[in-house]
């Protein structure tokens, strides 16, 4: 699985984790939508870090428990 499959994955994941969609996550983190669609469908192959702490500011949790997952070993 590549990178960003990987972070797209433990998005969704964590979303639905906490009984949320990926839209009322980033609304919440402050993320742009185009940010994050573009994300999602694949255009962008390499998110920033920045992307990444949004969403996990949107869930209130840090980047190290975001990574904190067996795809990322």
């Amino acid at each position: 699985m590549e990178l960003n499959e990987a972070i797209i994955e433990r998005m969704k994941e964590l979303a639905a984790e906490h009984g949320m969609t990926i839209h009322q996550v980033i609304q919440k983190g402050g993320l742009n939508q185009t940010t994050i669609s573009e994300l999602m469908s694949g255009r962008t192959k390499h998110p920033k870090v920045s992307t990444i702490q949004k969403f996990c500011d949107g869930l209130n949790m840090s980047l190290s428990v975001f990574f904190e997952d067996d795809k990322f070993k």
